[in-house]
């Protein structure tokens, strides 16, 4: 009789964290490949965070991070990659020669999304509509497919220009907003109220394309919105949700997973 599997212990830490996704997710990679998996949500306020990872990273394989933790998890790690430290955010957590990793794949999940899809990234121009820890992580791997520009436009101008300014052909989006862009992306938190920022139609041409980082129903208003302006192409952040996730698998195990979006 064969002795039974252990499962891996994963899981996801965040503040509220009931609602997330993830735990299907990785169910459906380990299948591809017969792992077993014990996937946790674990909802802990920034200041249980501490104690309540350090306790539970010492029996798990590894852990997802979502917000409000991306930042404050990383004085709790003894190393991350080069990507995490760029983007000054972690939301993979893996164990190494007994030492524990930061990493952050939602910018490269993003790549993988927009890939899948066709888009082009070398060579153009980027309006991204937020500054807050989302837009950190996706920053370095657009500049690294050769855009010509990301502007950033935030309702709060010192952060957008404070963001900026830790990248080349980054700048804010104040003086530059009579351009017309290819691809703009929406990284802010209203369309989980029901709301879209503002948006210009001259931010738009024949093949701008609309791109939310969040998914469902709170992608529905911006992507109305772009639609109203002219964008013929407008996608929602759950290809990026799926892409993010299969590289943090990748991470824990080696594998890089097929991804198989659910049908809309």
């Amino acid at each position: 009789m064969a002795e039974p599997v252990t499962p891996y212990q994963l899981g996801l830490f965040g503040h509220p964290v009931k609602h997330s996704q993830s735990p299907g997710i990785h169910q459906g990679f380990a299948t591809q490949y017969g792992i077993e998996l014990d996937y946790q949500l674990i909802d802990a306020s920034p200041d249980e965070l501490p104690t309540r990872f350090k306790d539970w990273i010492k029996t798990a394989h590894g852990c997802n991070v979502t917000v409000p933790h991306k930042t404050d998890i990383m004085p709790l790690l003894d190393h991350y990659t080069e990507k995490a430290h760029l983007c000054q955010a972690v939301n993979t957590v893996f164990w190494q020669d007994g030492e524990l990793w930061g990493d952050n794949t939602d910018g490269d999940g993003l790549i993988l999304d927009l890939v899948s899809k066709g888009i082009e990234l070398a060579g153009k121009e980027i309006l991204i509509i937020g500054a807050g820890g989302a837009v950190k992580g996706i920053i370095p791997s657009l500049l690294e497919q050769g855009v010509m520009s990301i502007s950033i436009k935030n309702r709060n101008v010192e952060k957008a220009a404070a963001l900026a300014s830790n990248f080349k052909r980054c700048s804010t989006a104040g003086l530059k907003t009579s351009l017309d862009f290819d691809l703009i992306i929406h990284a802010t938190s209203m369309g989980h109220q029901g709301l879209s920022p503002d948006l210009k139609d001259h931010w738009f041409y024949e093949k701008t394309i609309a791109y939310d980082l969040s998914y469902g129903q709170a992608a529905e208003p911006f992507l109305a919105a772009a639609k109203a302006c002219g964008a013929k192409q407008t996608f929602d952040g759950l290809g990026m949700l799926y892409g993010q996730a299969a590289l943090a698998f990748e991470r824990w195990f080696g594998k890089r997973p097929e991804i198989n979006l659910p049908p809309k």
